[in-house]
């Protein structure tokens, strides 16, 4: 498992290795310092011709930044240091910093020179930074973009964070350094989660943080997957197993020809390990799900009595012997949302004793009744599993125009979303370029901020795909808050390995099915 960090965290963890553990603050920035010089590198191919600037700020972002300096220097590297001198306080990191550099012989200039540079390193603004970028380090940050757009063979390295990102939200404060690298230390940053075009590909450098056994899951610090931790959370499978032994998902999807949302998440819950599926879904899809998915049992309906003249919840083909089938209910892919897909949704929420997901349309049909979850809140386990958009209309319900939520939801998605998931006692899975996990702390675990899938997962169906799975999980017995987990973390990776085999444009949801084991 990995740990991730917001800017007070990180600074917090700084502070107990220097006061309390008693490591020295130079010691740490030497650490650090070390890991930016490999980094560079790692890039230049001929010390002496390929130039290296660097562009610092006066606290200990810049200090990393000149120590940096200072050591490619003395490697034989042609580097000069970039000062911006914009604030007014400078630390006493890096005044230290740049005593040592200048016996060193590192070149300072107070103005970028036109040239040939190979390596641009972005030590202006660390994870502390709130406001947004003004003056002088915007001036830089927005130079520093443009030569990279105008020299496509240059590198940027930024130092710990891109400066002009919020290390809690992930936010671009005004404006922000599009790095091709980043190294960060110790610990990777929610806000790079969120913000992974800024951060190109991430180093983790270790550089002496020392904390108390236990401390990381004491701190409440947001936490990831790794490839090890499939083995040890998957639930197990019994060799005197059968069918019955692995749950069954119920899953009610698709409408009138509309077929492949409710074959996707099918398959997925059997491709998981469950035992048994069965779709409810309109007879029009019958000859497709039969071919697509036999192994599937069919529940199929033509019509729903009443109707049109408002009918009553009890007459939906719902029973209650269809609702006790399932050990674990799927509600919303590609149902619709017509006054029967409502009545469906709320027939399972009223009246399903077992765990439920709410999906696609489903959420779009309670984002306009959330008096349904307010009512049935902490009934049975709930997952919901919107997109960002589906979560604006969730959580605004329609308060502020789409647009303006939306941007209120980037920036601060982690709080936004905790709530909702207290309110409503549910599991929130937020689907974003990284997923983010929560059930408002209820279950006493921190959010999980997922480390697997990549941009050719940006396909109509992945989400299916992903119920299915957290469905097929939950069915063999995990928590709502475990198989949510791992549910995103094996959908993400089955999305890595499609893109390896196949490539990031050629990637369609089906594909992801053929690789989650």
């Amino acid at each position: 498992m990995r740990y991730l960090v917001t800017g007070k965290q990180a600074a917090e963890i700084d502070r107990h290795t220097i006061e309390e553990a008693g490591v020295p603050q130079l010691v740490l920035m030497e650490r650090a310092a070390l890991a930016v010089a490999e980094e560079v590198s790692a890039v230049v191919r001929d010390r002496i011709h390929d130039r290296i600037l660097i562009a610092v700020e006066g606290g200990n972002n810049g200090g990393d930044g000149v120590a940096a300096a200072r050591i490619l220097q003395q490697r034989g590297y042609s580097v000069v240091v970039w000062t911006l001198n914009g604030i007014a306080r400078q630390s006493e990191a890096y005044r230290k910093q740049i005593g040592l550099a200048e016996k060193a012989g590192v070149r300072f200039t107070d103005h970028v020179e036109d040239g040939d540079w190979r390596v641009v390193v972005d030590a202006i603004f660390g994870v502390g930074l709130t406001r947004e970028v003004a003056g002088v380090q915007k001036e830089a940050v927005d130079r520093i973009n443009e030569m990279r757009a105008e020299d496509p063979g240059m590198t940027v390295i930024s130092v710990d964070i891109p400066s002009g990102i919020s290390s809690e939200t992930g936010e671009i404060l005004g404006t922000a350094v599009r790095a091709d690298r980043t190294v960060t230390f110790g610990y990777e940053k929610v806000g790079m989660r969120f913000a992974k075009n800024a951060c190109g590909a991430v180093t983790i450098a270790e550089i002496g943080f020392f904390l108390p056994e236990g401390y990381e899951a004491s701190a409440g610090l947001y936490s990831g997957y790794e490839p090890e931790d499939v083995r040890r959370l998957l639930p197990g499978r019994s060799m005197d197993g059968n069918k019955g032994s692995y749950g069954r998902v119920l899953v009610i999807a698709g409408s009138v020809d509309m077929s492949g949302a409710a074959y996707l998440a099918a398959e997925a819950a059997y491709r998981t390990g469950c035992g048994l599926v069965k779709v409810v879904t309109h007879e029009s899809n019958r000859a497709a799900l039969q071919q697509l998915l036999p192994e599937a049992i069919l529940q199929c309906y033509t019509g729903y009595p009443g109707e049109q003249s408002g009918g009553s919840v009890d007459s939906l083909p719902l029973t209650e012997e269809t609702l006790r089938w399932g050990d674990v209910i799927i509600i919303g892919p590609g149902i619709g949302q017509s006054e029967t897909a409502f009545r469906l949704t709320e027939q399972v929420l009223r009246l399903a004793a077992c765990p439920v997901i709410a999906d696609a349309d489903a959420i779009n049909l309670l984002s306009e009744h959330t008096e349904l979850l307010e009512e049935t809140a902490g009934k049975r386990p709930l997952i919901l599993t919107p997109h960002m958009l589906e979560m604006t209309r969730l959580a605004e319900r329609s308060r502020h125009p789409e647009r303006e939520a939306l941007h209120r939801l980037r920036k601060n998605r982690t709080g936004i979303t905790e709530q909702l998931a207290a309110k409503y006692q549910a599991t929130i899975v937020l689907k974003d370029a990284c997923t983010f996990v929560t059930e408002g702390n209820a279950a006493g675990l921190p959010g999980y901020l997922n480390t697997s899938g990549n941009d050719a997962m940006a396909k109509g169906g992945s989400g299916d795909v992903l119920t299915g799975v957290i469905g097929g999980l939950m069915a063999q017995g995990m928590r709502a808050s475990e198989a949510a987990r791992l549910g995103v973390y094996l959908h993400g990776r089955a999305g890595d390995r499609a893109r390896e085999a196949l490539g990031a444009y050629s990637v369609i949801a089906g594909d992801l099915l053929k690789y989650l084991f």
